[in-house]
């Protein structure tokens, strides 16, 4: 159906940022098929819906999201926790219709629902 074209890509990147340190990570996904779409879940805990990003470029499915973790107020005594960039690349396949994508949010999980073409689906053919 389609391609992860940056498997080769390290899962984990720290770099040092204005709040201690960015995590760029590659979001864990499953990815699985019905007989009329193709659906990607992808792990993106607390992420806010503003800072998830969609986009589809010449074929090229990307899904970007942002976690910042800001104090309130106060002054981290001991900081584990870092800001993450979440990023995946997907090359999509013809017989998706890049047209037709629905997505949506839910307790830390992306899904994105991607349509097939009418001539991908599966159909009956009947015997005369």
């Amino acid at each position: 159906m389609f391609s992860d074209i940056y498997t080769g890509i390290e899962q984990r990147k720290e770099t040092n940022n204005d709040n201690g340190y960015l995590m760029k990570v590659k979001p864990v996904v499953d990815v699985y098929e019905t007989p009329h779409s193709v659906i990607i879940l992808a792990e993106m805990p607390k992420v806010d819906k503003k800072d998830l990003h969609i986009n589809i470029e010449k074929g090229i499915l990307r899904i970007q999201g942002k976690r910042e973790n800001n104090l309130a107020e106060g002054d981290y005594l001991l900081r584990e926790t870092a800001d993450v960039i979440y990023e995946r690349f997907f090359e999509l396949e013809e017989n998706l219709n890049q047209e037709v994508i629905e997505a949506n949010y839910s307790s830390g999980v992306l899904k994105i629902t991607i349509a097939k073409k009418e001539q991908a689906k599966p159909r009956k053919i009947e015997i005369q």
